[in-house]
């Protein structure tokens, strides 16, 4: 079967350095061209990776018959603009995470591409790696016992030349922010634990007076049964980028769980006895990403773990309404 040919709309570092070599890491995709705002970023972005076609606009990347979908690494406020133009334009997409900030925009997303018959994912690429399968076969298998909640964290310290230049993920206008750019997996996190979606929301944020943006974010899921789901994430703490699940028989814990790097990760199931450790061998991540998406559009649908993002768009956009309201919010039904 012949393989997905890719088109990279813009030429961004997480292109550059996971998604191409992640399509080139897997099975079931070449990367047959890129496009820029200009042609000379476009020109020097191939060069660098060895994309045979280059193009100056990302409407001349759309309009490139040699290529099926696009990967989308636009900053957040330009997803559903671009989105909405790779669909009319017959391509699949796999766009950044999040897919939007409001469900409305969401919506708007998933009708384009549903018109034009094509598939639409958002691009959560730690799904896709092995020790996320362990979990859930620990969690089917009844070894945590009943949930009673989750905690998921991520958050860096933003510094240095992204502070100063004002990067994308720190810009109202790029709708950047603590929950936009990492928290957002924390929330995703909880929903995969669960395997069912939140019913009501509360949060609070600490903002930037002179970046206008939420710099660190924490909320509280509450999914149906009454379990809990506490999670965080920003730019103002080293290190944490972890889930937990924790039940009446044990807690499991992935401590690197959304970039765990190229080597083995390790999953720690903890009871009353002691630890155990499971390990899973190191994988590509944005490779199973890549496949996954290409099994989706040869199979006309979606299966897990990916998902269309209008349901976590939809906690999102809670979790703000109540950051703004100061009171828990109902989540929207997808």
């Amino acid at each position: 079967m012949a393989k997905l040919r890719w088109g990279i709309l813009s030429t961004a570092a997480i292109a550059k350095r996971a998604f191409v070599p992640g399509v080139r890491n897997g099975t079931e995709g070449v990367v047959a061209a890129v496009g820029s705002r200009t042609l000379e970023a476009a020109q020097a972005f191939a060069t660098d990776l060895q994309i045979p076609a280059a193009h100056g606009s990302y409407e001349a990347l759309l309009a490139d018959p040699g290529i099926d979908a696009v990967y989308i690494g636009l900053p957040n406020s330009m997803h559903l603009e671009w989105t909405v133009k790779a669909a009319q334009a017959g391509k699949h997409v796999l766009c950044e995470k999040p897919l939007a900030r409001t469900l409305a925009d969401a919506r708007v997303m998933k009708a384009a591409c549903d018109n034009a018959g094509v598939i639409l994912m958002e691009a959560f690429m730690y799904r896709h790696h092995p020790q996320h399968t362990i979990v859930r076969a620990l969690l089917d298998a009844g070894a945590v016992g009943d949930v009673a909640y989750v905690r998921a964290a991520f958050n860096y310290v933003m510094s240095g030349p992204r502070l100063e230049n004002r990067d994308h993920r720190i810009r109202p206008d790029m709708e950047g922010g603590g929950l936009m750019d990492v928290g957002c997996y924390a929330v995703n996190a909880a929903r995969l634990a669960f395997g069912v979606e939140p019913e009501e929301v509360v949060a609070f944020q600490r903002m930037s007076d002179k970046f206008e943006v939420d710099m660190s974010f924490a909320g509280i899921l509450r999914f149906p049964g009454g379990r809990l789901a506490i999670i965080d994430g920003g730019f103002e703490s080293m290190g944490s980028q972890f889930y937990e699940i924790a039940g009446t028989s044990a807690s499991v814990r992935v401590e690197k769980a959304y970039l765990p790097g190229p080597g083995q990760a390790t999953v720690r199931v903890s009871r009353a006895s002691g630890d155990e450790y499971i390990y899973s061998s190191g994988f590509d991540q944005y490779a199973g990403e890549a496949d996954h998406f290409a099994h989706a559009v040869r199979a006309q649908h979606l299966a897990s773990p990916a998902e269309d993002g209008l349901a976590q768009t939809a906690v999102i956009e809670a979790l703000y309404e109540s950051v703004a309201t100061g009171r828990s919010v109902r989540v929207a039904k997808v």
